[in-house]
């Protein structure tokens, strides 16, 4: 049986390199006295695509927010990469690896697109303000390298043809791609998705499904929030059920198909 340790310093310290890259454990979140997030545990195991559906209200997104440290839980545990991380601060949850892209986006409006996806190199950048600034060799070096990863990023998205473009010139679904190519530029190892294919057309719904296999096979963990089942049922590897902030059910998407309360609550005959 795994152990953990909880250091005096208060980081937290679990069993080593193995097991499930991320684990929720009893995990609460309530506000005032309405429980948006009640008791759920499971894990999301490195190199799967997880999803996690359920009717609105039923607590996918809070639970997202907290995993990403811009919401504390109530009560429970999260942990991510052998750290308790469910009352650091969202900077340094970022800093081990994990990256959000949220479901409306947040480009910036008075910035190309490459300049947008540089942006995502803040979390491992290491040249400094005063060396951009003043242009010093080492920070003029790393901003080459950064903007090389940014083209190739983008490269692979298919959006070669953009990069000088600004968001208002671009479609919703490309601007889609767009925010999911600056959390690349983080290099995380969890990536972690507010409803992505909201809002997109049938061309673009595919390209983001095969991005998102591609990654997968690269050894990338990614944990979904989605409305659309059916397309859930078709890229993810294991899904979880949300309804009412508790867990209703979890499996395999053609377990979960047939699951006859996710059918009853959710789903639909």
């Amino acid at each position: 049986m795994n152990a953990r340790l909880e250091m005096r310093s208060g980081v937290t310290v679990s069993r080593g390199g193995h097991g499930p890259l991320l684990e929720y454990v009893g995990v609460t979140m309530s506000y005032g006295g309405l429980l948006a997030v009640k008791d759920v545990s499971f894990a999301v195991e490195r190199g799967e695509i997880l999803c996690i559906i359920g009717p609105n209200g039923a607590g996918k997104t809070t639970l997202l927010r907290m995993t990403s440290g811009l919401l504390r839980p109530s009560g429970g545990q999260i942990w991510f990469e052998g750290l308790r991380i469910d009352a650091m601060p969202a900077y340094r949850i970022a800093a081990l690896g994990s990256t959000q892209v949220f479901q409306d986006i947040q480009l910036f409006a008075n910035m190309t697109v490459l300049d947008n996806v540089m942006a995502g190199a803040h979390v491992w950048t290491d040249g400094g303000l005063l060396g951009t600034a003043l242009r010093l060799g080492p920070a003029v070096d790393e901003e080459r390298r950064i903007r090389r990863a940014a083209v190739d990023q983008l490269a692979l998205l298919g959006l070669s043809g953009v990069l000088e473009e600004y968001p208002s010139e671009l479609s919703w679904g490309e601007q889609k791609l767009v925010g999911l190519a600056r959390a690349l530029l983080c290099r995380p190892t969890l990536l972690l998705l507010d409803e992505p294919y909201g809002g997109l057309d049938t061309a673009d719904i595919e390209r983001l499904s095969t991005t998102l296999r591609t990654l997968k096979s690269e050894g990338m963990t990614i944990l979904m929030v989605e409305h659309l089942t059916d397309i859930v049922m078709d890229v993810a590897d294991r899904v979880v059920v949300l309804h009412y902030g508790e867990k209703l059910a979890e499996g395999a998407p053609d377990t979960i198909r047939e699951d006859e309360r996710v059918i009853a609550t959710y789903l639909g005959e």
